[in-house]
């Protein structure tokens, strides 16, 4: 009886082990097809007009 329920018990440990690997893979997959799918796409230009006149004095404490 006792062997029976360490039986029992020591599948489902294994199953929950495997589930959490397998969840892992997954996770672990999903974030690499991210990461190439923003590599896949162009860079991002800007073509703003900028100046120094919209930049601000920096004081001698911020530098």
């Amino acid at each position: 009886m006792m062997s029976t329920m360490f039986i029992i018990v020591m599948i489902i440990a294994g199953l929950i082990v495997v589930a959490l690997i397998g969840s892992g893979i997954f996770w672990f997959l999903v974030q690499i097809g991210v990461i190439v799918q923003k590599a896949a796409e162009p860079p991002t230009q800007d073509y703003g007009s900028y100046s120094l006149d919209q930049g601000r004095d920096v004081g001698e404490r911020e530098r």
